[in-house]
């Protein structure tokens, strides 16, 4: 029998940091935590940042005993990694503006706000006015790419399955 290896130090404090050094169970939350698998250790024999989540001892054992489902579980990481791991509260709030189809406009001298959208391809600008403008050098339209579309549809897919 091969001996469990131990879960890297940089691995184990990214799980962590995820979950902000909390059970990810929202209704739980408790500080102390494990390191648990999505999908059993003994199914997998490897230790991968997407098949782990921090989960405190209660939470821990109860999914080991199947109490908390691995769906449920692939559904708490998911959303922690839609919400903590890249992009800021403000953000998330022009994704959802954008999901409700409402024209985002943006002073241009501001679009490093919105970097991380940017970069990540899941908004583009789509038109920009570089005249003086209302009292600002120009705005800029902002609209969803395909990718920032499936972004905002896996991300209102994991918080419907929620049943809390």
């Amino acid at each position: 029998m091969t001996e469990r290896p131990s879960i890297p130090t940089k691995l184990k404090r990214r799980i962590l940091v995820e979950a902000g050094h909390r059970c990810a169970i929202p209704t739980c939350r408790h500080p102390t935590t494990d390191i648990a698998h999505l999908k059993p250790w003994s199914e997998v024999k490897e230790h991968k940042y997407e098949n782990m989540i921090a989960l405190c001892p209660n939470c821990h054992r109860r999914a080991d005993r199947g109490e908390i489902d691995r769906k449920s579980l692939r559904i708490y990481k998911r959303i922690l990694q839609r919400l903590t791991d890249r992009y800021e509260k403000f953000e998330l709030n022009v994704l959802d503006e954008l999901r409700l189809e409402k024209p985002v406009v943006f002073p241009s001298t501001l679009l490093l706000l919105i970097k991380n959208l940017l970069d990540d391809d899941l908004v583009e600008v789509t038109k920009s006015e570089l005249a003086w403008v209302s009292g600002s050098l120009g705005r800029s339209y902002i609209s969803l790419t395909e990718k920032g579309q499936k972004f905002i549809d896996e991300w209102i897919k994991a918080n419907q399955e929620l049943t809390y």
